[in-house]
């Protein structure tokens, strides 16, 4: 199997979104099928037909009424998949199995990817990895594993992962809030397409809410606010240090 797309970000971003809105267009797009935390051998392994492509469980499920529940099963065949997207594969964008394949940078508001990861997923607590997919990012990110933080972490990872990305002269860079109209006309489809961005998000109450005044080292609030500003985003609020 030859990708002949791949989408990747930072996780928290939209790329379940984009994997439905190329297969919509006629363009089988797995999320998470063919890379996830098991690395690159193993995402050579499904490529080669060794290991069985697998739908992740965020892309067929939503958090609604305090409670997952299923959605449609959008992709029910996996043996034809054209493309894949998953904030996994940013590591491995250089290697020699992606070469010649486009690659989409897809980015979202660092406020609210931080949101989402810290008080939706309850990720970045602790230097200490709590699961197979925050070990997965502490292994490409060892500054993440340094004390911290929970907030401080989660920004430091944004920057990272997206200069992680940028490094690797992907082919196309788009924001999850901006009329995918420029995506479609990249991959030269037309028609009508799926268009429920905000398919995999986590509606749920929380306890507390990101905000950038809530970082905590000068550094990593003044990298996070320059790869925000730079991507478009508004970023204002006072620095305090906490």
């Amino acid at each position: 199997m030859k990708l002949s797309y791949l989408i990747t970000g930072t996780g928290r971003c939209g790329t379940v979104y984009m994997a439905r809105l190329l297969t919509s267009l006629g363009i089988t797009c797995g999320h998470e099928s063919i890379f996830d935390y098991r690395g690159v051998r193993w995402a050579e392994k499904r490529l080669n037909g060794e290991e069985p492509p697998e739908l992740s469980y965020v892309s067929q499920s939503e958090f609604k009424d305090g409670k997952w529940v299923p959605l449609e099963r959008w992709l029910p065949d996996l043996g034809d998949i054209q493309a894949e997207s998953s904030y996994m594969s940013a590591p491995f964008l250089n290697e020699p199995l992606l070469a010649g394949v486009p690659v989409i940078h897809v980015v979202r508001d660092p406020v609210k990817v931080v949101h989402s990861f810290c008080n939706y997923i309850d990720y970045f607590k602790s230097h200490i990895g709590s699961n197979s997919y925050e070990q997965f990012i502490y292994r490409h990110v060892p500054e993440l594993q340094q004390e911290m933080s929970q907030y401080d972490r989660a920004c430091l990872y944004y920057v990272r992962w997206n200069e992680m990305i940028e490094r690797a002269n992907p082919t196309l860079f788009c924001r999850i809030e901006d009329d995918p109209q420029k995506v479609v006309d990249f991959l030269g489809k037309d028609g009508d397409y799926f268009k429920e961005c905000d398919v995999n998000s986590l509606k749920k109450p929380v306890k507390d809410k990101f905000s950038i005044d809530k970082i905590q080292n000068r550094a990593i609030f003044d990298q996070f606010m320059a790869i925000g500003k730079r991507y478009g985003y508004r970023m204002k609020s006072e620095y305090l240090l906490i």
